[in-house]
């Protein structure tokens, strides 16, 4: 390697660890909260997956807008993933549901509404079909 294509690659890598400092950084104010601060969670559901089909716990799953939410996920066939959407699309998080284990994960939902779950991980022609409309309720 040339000493311009190693300077470059020092300056490159520099540049990312820069960059990935500030993106994690407590300081950036759209962050309220931190991923890593593990906050005890206020309420816990759980959530199973199996034959191509999401089954929510009996009871509503309603949360208040101050509270920390545990989602536990459990698949008993194949790798599932958990996704939470505000009703005109965007997806708010995701996380993986691995079969054979509790899949966890906690969250803290800034603004009141309904939240709609589909399965973002393909598993099958059925896959579409994995979808509830209004699955999460969240209170002011």
């Amino acid at each position: 390697m040339e000493k311009k294509e190693y300077s470059w690659l020092i300056i490159l890598i520099v540049v990312a660890v820069i960059f990935n400092a500030l993106t994690i950084s407590p300081l950036i104010p759209w962050q309220k909260w931190l991923l890593w601060s593990k906050p005890a969670p206020d309420k816990s559901y759980l959530i199973e997956f199996g034959a191509n089909e999401i089954k929510l716990p009996e009871s509503e799953i309603s949360v208040n807008t101050d509270e920390f939410v545990e989602f536990v996920a459990v698949s008993s066939d194949v790798t599932y993933g958990l996704g939470v959407f505000v009703p005109d699309g965007p997806m708010l998080f995701q996380f993986q549901v691995l079969p054979g284990r509790e899949n966890k994960f906690i969250w803290k939902f800034d603004t009141p509404g309904t939240f709609d779950i589909r399965s973002t991980e393909y598993s099958g022609p059925l896959h579409p079909d994995m979808f509830i409309e209004d699955a999460i309720k969240v209170n002011e």
